[in-house]
């Protein structure tokens, strides 16, 4: 009995102590109620999301996991009550002790519920990893870099890596796959790759992302069905990478099932065709580039492997690779095929059984362009195809000249003929777009583009296969070796050391001959007896001095091209009436031949630099009835002669031209342009030079020269300029006097202008001769050589009445100028890019701002040499966010940039000589030690006097 007793009265001591310790604890275990009440949420919500991808899987949950969630929810709203009532202080003295013990069972409650293990379906790796070689060579670490960095980036969303056909795109990518598998497993929750077939089906694309994401495809599945579900399973997905390799045309995503444009989820594609890029909408163009030499070479040994042990091997052999041009497709495959022949005497003379008949190398070239192959069968049409076939007419890698291009495409009837001169050139130009889209064409320099020397291997090989039948025959850029066959239609041999002519059989079917860059000094006779059918033909840079009589057989003539050979007379041409281009440029010519105002055809006439041209008999060029081009620049001829002679063309024949839209010409003087406003309001652009004598050119090239005058040694206060300078787009004053007087500041066409030598300028822009806009759209202002130049504005102008569009700003050898942008020019230019000053000996200092806060938004590039008296560049509040380059040429007194270290956002790079990155002053040395990584040096000889700018 007393042991009941005493067992009874511990039950209830025991009780009692639990309520006491509740109660005491009561604050405690509410906080603590709430963190476990969030974490229990949290899982639960995970194991819902969990079990929701598991049913699109096809899976159901376990019945325990059912039961789980359940009990969850009860706790959650019991829990909630407890909370609230808490928060309100709600509970009465009475209930006080019941509700503290109530507090203290549900957080044991939750507990055991968050301690419960619910096993979830099996996990999906974030990412695959991927059999691919390693990447080799700096270039491409280089684009890895790139990318991870881009991929890191939150406002980029889709991203596009696009080049030429075995470039190394997929194995980039693969390998930034890889990447992300070792290295940075957490990026993406899941890193999904699909192989896009070139002929696009959109559900094997739903099926490669679904299996990899584990969802379940039944059988009964349609396109939509499936991308609801993709897209439902993607959205659960935190962050998702979708690699889409080899795309040839647009992917609807939204068909496919892939939020695209939602934060959850960025698209990474891999093309060849930048059309691709833009019908994607891609926010990020990563162009990759053809390996550096070093590069190659490095890939080639790491692929060849250990036959590089054999001695003699590898100066043949790097004649070949580099004849590859950093193509990695061709480079590797030439490594591999080498693996198992470590025979010396099979790699001796290598280079040249490569462009010949090596069996080898025909096995090489016939794996390399089956995958090269498709970008041209890809091409959107036939005369797409043919134009890129013309283009192996050129040597590998040669500038071919856009201009000449089209007017070859036009004469060979690749384009039709019923076009006018600048509809033909946009025309060809789209087409030419469309080639380097597709990466089967290159930019070269401005106004020419080049062919890789592996896809004109391949652009020959198509041309002669049988399917084709093209006729195209070319040795270009190779020692004259082989005679076309008799069904050639195109044939070059284009700097083929040909000296004579041979003899050619009868080439009905001949359209196109390319003969220019040979040493041949002489035409037979006959020679063009055999080629009547011919319609493109180019003799530029020969010997020649003559063409034979054979040569007025050529009827079917369109395009010939003379330029730059030794030619001096020309015979009649009366017989080429369907003549479209004529090119004489850079020849001895002394005159036009009589009856040549007969070309009623000729569309586009090139007499440019003919130093010895004299003679141009009337009515030659009147009679030019359809002329649209006309190049005169830098040509001697006199159209405004002293003499009243009826003999000689003079001007007016241009006036009579009513199809003429393009004029480049040399002036003696003004006179001649006093009836030609109309033809100067029809000309579309113009180059003209006003120039009593004749000039090769000028220092400054304008870059917006769509109508050009260039007025040198002109008295502007003698001459009517009017009608010409309001028709003007870029100016040129050079050597001009009456500049002070000559009002040019209302000119609201000019978008550049140069004025050099004119010593009577003190000032470009004065109050007293303010107006209401002064060169409101002028882009590129430069000033050179004004001795007495002292300033650009003299005085405060109101806002918004002076070159507001400026974006650069060229001043050189001006010694009596103090600064280059002053505060009464600061306040206008806002719109400025670019300052570049050279050679003004009194100037000090380059941008001020004064007492006042004039920031230059978008200045990105400062140039500044050979000035001993400069010692600031910004006096006042230096305020240029913008600021990428600058660089700094003798100037030894320059003892501060002005820099801060917030501007290192977008800066780039600073150039200079060493010794005066030395001497510069910097806050400390951290600050100094900040700026260094983005200085470059070059050597103290590249000081120089003066420095030109284009």
């Amino acid at each position: 009995m007393d042991v009941v007793v005493v067992d009874g009265a511990k039950t209830v001591f025991e009780f009692i102590c639990s309520r006491i310790k509740a109660l005491s604890k009561y604050e405690e275990n509410i906080n603590e109620l709430r963190e476990e009440i969030a974490n229990l949420t949290e899982k639960k919500m995970a194991i819902e999301e969990d079990i929701t991808l598991a049913r699109l899987e096809g899976k159901s949950p376990q019945p325990q996991v059912n039961e789980w969630l359940l009990k969850v929810s009860r706790a959650e709203d019991d829990v909630r009550q407890l909370l609230e009532m808490a928060d309100a202080n709600a509970v009465g003295k009475g209930s006080k002790m019941m509700q503290c013990w109530t507090v203290a069972k549900k957080l044991n409650l939750v507990k055991e519920l968050n301690s419960t293990h619910c096993e979830k379906r099996s996990p999906i790796k974030s990412v695959v990893e991927m059999a691919v070689p390693p990447l080799v060579g700096q270039g491409a670490a280089s684009d890895m870099k790139q990318l991870l960095e881009i991929l890191n980036r939150d406002d980029i969303r889709r991203i596009a890596v696009w080049g030429k056909g075995g470039i190394g795109k997929t194995a980039l990518v693969k390998n930034l796959s890889n990447e992300l598998y070792f290295s940075y497993p957490n990026l993406f929750d899941t890193v999904i790759w699909v192989q896009v077939s070139r002929s696009l089906d959109l559900s094997m694309i739903q099926s490669q992302i679904a299996k990899r994401v584990h969802l379940k495809v039944e059988a009964g599945d349609t396109t939509h069905s499936l991308a609801s579900r993709i897209l439902q399973g993607l959205k659960l997905r935190r962050k998702t990478l979708l690699i889409l390799d080899d795309v040839w045309e647009k992917i609807d995503l939204d068909a496919v099932g892939v939020p695209s444009r939602d934060p959850c989820c960025k698209i990474l594609l891999t093309t060849r065709s930048r059309d691709v890029c833009r019908h994607m909408e891609v926010d990020v163009f990563f162009q990759l580039k053809l390996m550096s030499e070093e590069d190659a070479w490095n890939l080639f040994v790491h692929s060849a492997g250990p036959v590089f042990d054999l001695n003699g091997i590898e100066s043949p052999t790097k004649k070949i690779v580099a004849a590859f041009s950093g193509l990695p497709l061709a480079i590797k495959t030439l490594a591999n095929s080498l693996r198992d022949r470590p025979h010396m005497e099979l790699w001796q003379n290598m280079y040249l059984r490569y462009r010949c008949s090596s069996p080898l190398f025909k096995n090489i070239m016939k794996e390399i362009f089956g995958t090269l192959a498709t970008s041209y069968h890809s091409l959107p049409s036939k005369i797409l195809k043919q134009c890129f076939l013309f283009c192996s007419l050129y040597p590998a890698s040669c500038s071919i000249d856009v201009g000449e291009l089209i007017q070859c495409w036009v004469s060979d009837g690749l384009i039709i003929e019923n076009l006018t001169v600048e509809e033909t050139f946009n025309y060809g130009l789209a087409l030419i777009e469309c080639l380097k889209d597709s990466c089967l064409l290159d930019q070269d320099s401005e106004g020419t583009v080049k062919m890789h020397g592996i896809f004109r291997d391949l652009a020959i090989i198509l041309s002669q296969s049988q399917e084709l039948s093209y006729g195209f025959h070319t040795q270009s850029g190779l020692p004259f070796y082989q005679m076309p066959n008799e069904s050639s239609r195109r044939v070059s041999f284009i700097r083929c050391r040909i000296k004579k002519l041979p003899e050619f059989p009868v080439y009905s079917q001949l359209t196109v001959l390319f003969l220019q860059g040979n040493p041949i000094q002489k035409i037979p006779n006959d020679f063009f007896h055999n080629l009547i059918s011919l319609r493109v033909l180019n003799l530029s840079e020969t010997r020649i001095t003559s063409l034979p009589p054979s040569f007025l057989c050529l009827r079917e003539l369109r395009s010939l091209f003379l330029r730059n050979c030794s030619i001096e007379k020309l015979p009649s041409l009366t017989s080429l009436g369907k003549l479209l281009v004529l090119d004489l440029s850079s020849t001895r010519i002394k005159a036009l031949p009589n009856g040549f105002g007969s070309l009623r055809s000729l569309r586009e006439l090139n007499l440019s630099c003919t130093p010895f041209l004299n003679k141009i008999v009337a009515g030659s060029i009147s009679g030019l009835s359809r002329l649209e081009t006309l190049d005169m620049s830098f040509s001697s001829y006199n159209w405004n002669p002293k003499t009243t002679s009826d003999q000689k063309a003079k001007f007016d024949e241009l006036l009579s031209l009513e199809h003429l839209s393009i004029l480049r010409i040399r002036l003696n003087s003004v006179k001649c342009l006093e009836s030609a406003s109309f033809l100067l309001k029809k000309l579309t652009r113009f180059n003209i030079q006003i120039s009593p004598w004749s000039h090769d050119s000028n220092n400054h090239i304008a870059k917006h020269n769509e109508k050009r005058l260039v007025l040198r040694g002109v008295d502007l206060l003698q001459e009517d300029l009017r009608d010409l300078l309001h028709n003007t787009s870029s100016l040129d004053v050079l050597t001009c006097v009456g500049m002070t007087r000559r009002h040019l500041l209302s000119l609201s066409s000019l978008i550049s202008l140069t004025i050099s030598n004119c010593d009577d300028i003190t000032r470009l822009i004065s109050k007293e001769r303010s107006s209401k806009e002064m060169l409101p759209n002028l882009q590129h202002l430069v000033l050179d050589h004004l001795q007495n130049l002292e300033t650009i504005v003299d005085e405060i102008i109101p806002r918004g009445q002076c070159l507001r569009n400026l974006t650069t700003i060229q001043v050189l050898d001006c010694p009596k100028l103090k600064g280059a942008v002053s505060y009464a020019l600061l306040r206008h230019v806002k719109k400025l890019e670019e300052i570049k000053v050279s050679s003004c000996e009194s100037l000090s200092w380059i941008i001020e701002s004064g007492e006042h806060e004039e920031p230059l938004p978008n200045l990105r590039v400062l140039e500044i040499s050979n000035m001993v008296n400069l010692r600031s560049i910004y006096v006042g509040t230096s305020v240029c966010p913008a600021l990428q380059r600058i660089e700094v040429s003798c100037c030894p007194e320059l003892k501060e940039l002005p820099f801060s270290i917030s501007d290192l956002s977008s800066l780039k790079e600073i150039r200079g000589e060493i010794k005066w990155w030395n001497n510069l002053r910097w806050e400390d040395d951290d600050v100094k030690n900040m700026f260094l990584q983005y200085f470059q040096a070059y050597p103290q000889e590249n000081c120089s006097r003066k420095r030109k700018y284009k």
